[in-house]
């Protein structure tokens, strides 16, 4: 086993922490972050909606676009779903922590 080849490793970046930030600007960037993950969502299932409703008036034909609309927005729900569960699920867990 080769240890030295571990030197080679370089340090995990973060250009994008700005160390002089206080905690309260970290959750004013991490509100900023969600809030703009669930416009994004949302406006994913506008889309599907939007196209769904022109397919359906004949103003669209290809119905491969309306599909991967579909999909698009619907698996971005479904990530959502599943972060907002391991959120809640952490957030148990450490309401069951004793102090």
């Amino acid at each position: 086993m080769n240890i030295q080849a571990l030197s080679q490793v370089s340090p995990i970046q973060t250009s994008g922490v700005n160390k002089s930030q206080t905690p309260a600007e970290l959750a004013k960037d991490f509100t900023s972050f969600l809030s703009d993950a669930i416009n994004q969502v949302n406006q994913a299932q506008v889309d599907s909606a939007i196209l769904g409703d022109k397919f359906a008036a004949g103003q669209i034909q290809d119905i491969h676009q309306v599909t991967a609309a579909g999909q698009k927005s619907s698996v971005m729900l479904q990530m959502t779903l599943q972060v907002r569960n391991k959120v809640i699920e952490s957030y148990q867990e450490i309401m069951r922590m004793p102090i």
